[in-house]
C-alpha cells in the first residue's frame, strides 16, 4: 500500500499532465514590436504589423510553436476584393499557406524542427539576436491548487486519488484548449475575406515555425481577374537559426 508521501510525490510528478499545450501567456501580454513594413504596389493594399514569435513580445500562449504574422489589408478600389490566401515562402522556395488550427500548426513546427536539425541547420524556437523581432522571456506555470488537491486525497484514500486527479486534469485541459481555439479564432484573418471598397481589416495569419523566411504573399482576386501582393522578407533572415559563434583569435 502506498504511503501518502509516496502519493505526494507521485502527484507531483502527475502535474506534467496539465499540459503546457493548453496554457495561455499569464498576466498582462507584451505588446509586440512594430514593424509596419509595406507590401509592394498591388490592388490590395497591405502591411505587415507585427510578427508574433515564440514566448517573444507579444505571445498571447505560454508554448506557441508557431509564428503569428499580423497584417492589415485595405481595399483602395471602387470595386468589392477578395483576399483568397496567404502563402509563406522559405529560402528553399517551398511555400506554405497559412494555417487554421494551432494544433496542426504545433505538429508542423515539430516535423520542420526535426527536419531542419536532421538537414545540419541550427533551429531554435526562439528569435535569435540579431533579427528584427527580438525575443521575450519565458513565463512560468502555477500549479499549486492541483497540488494541493491531490495531497489532501493522499492523507485520506489511496482508492479515488488519481481517477480523482485525472478528471480535475481532464477538466483543466479542456478549458484551457477552449480558450487557445476561441482567441486564435478571434486573431486569425479568416481566408477568402471579401474586402468592401473602402474596407480596412487587421489579423493574423499563422504559419509553422519557418526558418528565414523569404516573402509573405496575399493572393486576391476582384472578378475574374487575380493579383499578388507580396512582402520581402530580407529583414527576417536568419529567423529561427541560431547565429554562429563568431571565430576567436587564432582561428582561421
Amino acid at each position: 500500500m502506498r504511503t501518502a508521501a509516496g502519493l505526494l510525490a507521485l502527484a507531483v510528478l502527475l502535474t506534467g499532465c496539465l499540459s503546457l499545450r493548453y496554457k495561455l501567456t499569464k498576466g498582462a501580454v507584451t505588446p509586440a514590436v512594430p514593424i509596419n513594413a509595406i507590401f509592394a504596389p498591388a490592388p490590395l493594399e497591405a502591411s505587415l504589423r507585427a510578427l508574433i514569435t515564440y514566448k517573444a513580445p507579444g505571445s498571447w500562449k505560454l508554448e506557441a510553436l508557431w509564428d503569428e504574422y499580423v497584417v492589415t489589408v485595405l481595399n483602395p478600389g471602387p470595386e468589392p476584393l477578395v483576399v483568397a490566401a496567404g502563402i509563406l515562402t522559405d529560402d528553399a522556395g517551398i511555400t506554405r499557406t497559412a494555417g487554421v488550427g494551432p494544433w496542426r500548426l504545433e505538429k508542423e513546427s515539430k516535423a520542420l524542427e526535426k527536419q531542419y536539425r536532421h538537414t545540419g541547420r541550427a533551429f531554435v524556437r526562439y528569435t535569435a539576436p540579431g533579427v528584427i523581432i527580438v525575443g521575450g522571456g519565458a513565463a512560468a506555470v502555477a500549479s499549486a491548487g492541483v497540488m494541493t488537491t491531490a495531497a489532501a486525497g493522499a492523507a485520506i484514500t489511496t482508492v479515488v486519488l488519481l481517477p480523482a486527479y485525472y478528471l480535475v486534469v481532464w477538466n483543466e485541459n479542456s478549458i484551457h484548449k477552449a480558450e487557445v481555439m476561441a482567441e486564435f479564432d478571434r486573431r486569425r484573418l479568416a481566408l477568402p475575406l471579401t474586402l468592401q471598397p473602402g474596407e480596412v481589416r487587421t489579423g493574423s495569419l499563422f504559419f509553422p515555425m519557418v526558418a528565414s523566411p523569404w516573402s509573405l504573399t496575399l493572393a486576391t482576386r476582384q472578378g475574374t481577374v487575380g493579383s499578388v501582393a507580396v512582402l520581402r522578407l530580407d529583414f527576417l533572415a536568419g529567423l529561427h537559426l541560431k547565429p554562429a559563434k563568431p571565430a576567436t583569435a587564432g582561428q582561421k
